[in-house]
């Protein structure tokens, strides 16, 4: 930390932003230098609604934090002032926060430089594009009308098949029955 003996609190929130690193599927690295208080809380907020968390990190601290976790892909967003949006387990919920606020506040002086999504490296146009892909109860709700309606087809398929070998077999008996007769 700096060729100095490390402080206690620096210790503690190299600590907190490994636990950080290490539960997020997407980190979302921003670039806010410029932007007022008033706004600042503002976007926290709007993330926190989101489930979406937001913090300004110290780069020195995050390079730490990103080699003692071993996500490397981390070191990418330590550029410039940064602050990081992260959500643990939805991508898409972070990108589409970040962007929402990005288009109801475009005069706002706040950039996305970049992200890691798992363990890769993704530009600003990712995120941009990540924000567009449906919500995931609306995918899950896609995916199980699909099957449905594949199972019904299959069982309907099923059910006429076995009509139609029940009527194979009353043929087969008539005929054997008249080829008795």
């Amino acid at each position: 930390m700096g060729g100095s003996v490390p402080t206690e609190r620096k210790i503690a929130l190299v600590a907190e932003l490994k636990a950080l690193i290490e539960e997020s599927e997407i980190a979302i690295g921003m670039a806010y230098q410029g932007m007022p208080v008033t706004e600042q809380t503002q976007l926290r907020q709007q993330l926190q609604d989101a489930g979406v968390t937001m913090r300004v990190v110290k780069n020195s601290l995050l390079l730490l934090a990103a080699d003692d976790t071993g996500r490397e892909a981390f070191r990418a967003l330590a550029d410039g002032p940064t602050a990081l949006v992260t959500h643990p387990d939805d991508p898409v919920a972070a990108a589409r926060a970040v962007e929402n606020w990005r288009r109801d506040n475009a005069d706002t002086p706040f950039e996305v430089r970049n992200a890691v999504v798992g363990d890769q490296v993704v530009d600003a146009a990712y995120v941009a594009d990540l924000a567009t892909v449906p919500p995931r109860e609306e995918l899950l709700g896609r995916l199980a009308g699909g099957l449905t309606g594949k199972i019904t087809e299959l069982a309907m398929l099923l059910q006429a098949s076995t009509r139609d070998l029940a009527g194979l077999i009353d043929a087969r008996a008539q005929q054997l029955e008249e080829a008795e007769a």
